[in-house]
């Protein structure tokens, strides 16, 4: 499901989870970690830009993926151009293997295809990157690239 406002204590709960399992060491205590990310989150969320999609279990948050819709510059072959940068993607240790990534990511994937989206775009770690390949990511220079529709052919002279 789409993220609301009500996650987002338990949104930052995670990220903290997920920095620290991928080693980062903290500047902040997590109180103070989890002010400033409810501050961006909830930001992001009022404004449309960011929009955030949770799988959870018997009522609490497991997994989830979050995705900022870039605007290009306008090109004369579209009425929009537009991208998404996929990132904050997580899922709790336990519910690892079962799937729950996969399905958020499809129901992700959908959602940009929906919007006309022209790629979605993600830095994976490299214990990700097999994930994102599987769900067709390509790789290059670090970031993978998921394409959801043809580049437009150039104007005829």
């Amino acid at each position: 499901r789409l993220a609301t406002v009500a996650d987002i204590p338990e949104l930052a709960g995670m990220r903290w989870a997920f920095r620290a399992e991928a080693g980062e060491l903290p500047r902040e205590d997590e109180a103070a970690f989890a002010e400033r990310y409810a501050t961006f989150v909830g930001a992001g969320l009022a404004s449309g830009a960011w929009t955030y999609w949770v799988a959870a279990d018997a009522g609490a948050l497991v997994a989830h993926m979050a995705v900022c819709v870039v605007s290009g510059v306008p090109r004369p072959s579209r009425p929009s151009d537009q991208w998404g940068y996929l990132t904050d993607c997580y899922t709790r240790p336990g519910y690892r293997g079962a799937g729950i990534g996969s399905a958020l990511l499809a129901r992700v994937r959908a959602w940009a295809e929906g919007r006309d989206l022209e790629l979605l775009l993600v830095w994976p770690s490299d214990t990700s990157t097999a994930f994102y390949t599987r769900a067709g990511f390509g790789q290059a220079d670090g970031v993978a690239v998921l394409p959801l529709r043809a580049y437009d052919p150039p104007l005829s002279p």
